[in-house]
């Protein structure tokens, strides 16, 4: 509107004619003060628009209905945008990703070697797949964290993540997470559950290589007991041994400063310990199954109710507000009836009303249907536990991550052995040391 205004001041300035057909507006008839009220009208018109189509697009997207362009392994169903299937030419190469992830490959060592082998990036398959032509492109590290970061590929549409801050500024925001609508089972998954979770928190901790090019198997998982931060690998002076040591001891000790203590434990030991450790609680399973079945199904109850209580809790916050909603239409329509709400104002508030209970209606049919899914889930989650149960014949970075959450390695201590004497009869020194093993 005040675009506009400015607009029409330099047309005058610069003797410029200005004709409006639809509106009946010449300047050279003089000056017409009813177009400051039509721009006015003209501009919630436009505001107007805007707010009805964010409210469609939303309404679609909780429907399960979103028009944006699948994401890489994925295609549209017979032409249905609103449908997904799976593209095997690209989801073979989402699930080497992922398996690679998992083993210790960092997104960079993927991105190259992607690359190397000449793969198509997720818009050269894009283009390709519509019969567009496509420059050669190399895959960057960024699209390889897209990819393990996307919920997609375990089933879930998540949508109304971006937004405008109006529909004069195009600038891009990010919603906060607690708005974005995500829609479970919405297609059929590339990805297991447990396999994304696992990426996801594998991915939360750095694995750095050593001064020899090497990533310890266990890297990441390592924790200080005092001070809770990670142990980083390294190795002797003549590359004999190598071992963890506290990071934040390692980063005081080269600014001269004191921050906690070494916690020093040999690679090949913690290692051992950590293989003894999966194979005793394997051969606790396999022997023991009726214990193992109780303690795994209790644990999945635990998780499940919390999850299923979340949504519970929304669903009687959605009901209760569409039978507030239902009491307000009526109360609205009595006193338009009665003369003491216009035409205009019930017009306009039935109209919002009306698409915040259709947005309340839908969110209720989607949640009962996760609760319905969770809990059924719920019964087959220990069938899946128990394939896991065959024995390891040797530690990698992808059997640690699969049973391991966390390992906790405490500070060494030097005492007294009693039982093994020197030859001159005194007590010799041994090194003890706690580590302990949390499994997944």
């Amino acid at each position: 509107m005040l675009e506009v205004g400015l607009l029409k001041r330099r047309f005058e300035k610069h003797n410029v004619r200005f004709i409006a057909a639809n509106d009946n507006l010449d300047s050279a008839a003089g000056y017409d003060v009813l177009s400051i009220f039509r721009d006015v009208f003209n501009e919630y018109y436009v505001a107007d628009t805007s707010k009805k189509i964010r409210a469609i697009k939303r309404s679609n997207a909780i429907a399960g209905k979103c028009a944006q362009r699948p994401p890489y392994g994925y295609r549209p169903k017979n032409a249905n945008i609103h449908e997904w299937e799976i593209d095997e030419d690209a989801a073979q190469y989402v699930r080497e990703i992922f398996v690679r992830v998992v083993a210790g490959d960092g997104v960079y060592t993927i991105a190259k070697d992607f690359s190397v082998r000449g793969i198509d990036t997720p818009m050269m398959h894009y283009r390709k797949s519509k019969g567009l032509s496509s420059k050669y492109s190399t895959w960057a590290t960024h699209m390889i964290s897209v990819i393990c970061e996307s919920p997609a590929y375990i089933g879930h549409m998540v949508s109304q993540k971006y937004t405008t801050q109006s529909y004069k500024n195009k600038k891009r925001l990010v919603r906060p997470e607690a708005d974005w609508v995500v829609i479970e089972n919405h297609h059929q998954p590339i990805i297991d559950k447990h396999e994304f979770d696992l990426v996801q928190k594998l991915r939360s901790t750095r694995r750095r290589k050593t001064s020899l090019n090497e990533c310890g198997i266990l890297s990441g998982l390592l924790r200080c007991a005092d001070c809770g931060s990670n142990l980083r690998m390294t190795c002797s002076h003549d590359m004999k041994f190598q071992y963890y040591i506290c990071q934040s001891y390692s980063n005081a000790s080269s600014r001269f400063v004191d921050a906690c203590t070494r916690h020093s434990i040999r690679k090949d030991v913690v290692e051992t310990i950590v293989l003894d450790k999966i194979r005793e609680f394997l051969k606790f399973a396999r022997e023991d199954n009726t214990m193992f079945a109780d303690q795994v199904q209790g644990v999945i109850q635990q998780e499940f109710s919390k999850v299923v209580g979340l949504k519970e809790s929304e669903l009687t916050k959605a009901e209760r507000r569409i039978s507030e909603l239902d009491k307000i239409i009526k109360r609205m329509y009595e006193d338009n009836v009665s003369g003491k709400l216009s035409d205009a104002l019930f017009a306009k508030f039935r109209e919002d009303y009306e698409d915040e209970f259709f947005l309340n209606t839908e969110k209720v049919k989607i949640l009962r249907a996760d609760i319905e899914a969770l809990q059924s889930k719920s019964t087959t989650a220990q069938n899946k536990m128990a394939q896991n149960c065959c024995d390891v014949v040797e530690l990698t970075a992808d059997i640690a991550r699969k049973f391991i959450d966390k390992i906790v390695v405490h500070e060494a201590a030097t005492i007294l052995d009693t039982e093994n004497l020197t030859v001159k009869g005194k007590p010799r020194k041994k090194r003890i040391q706690n580590v302990h093993v949390y499994i997944n």
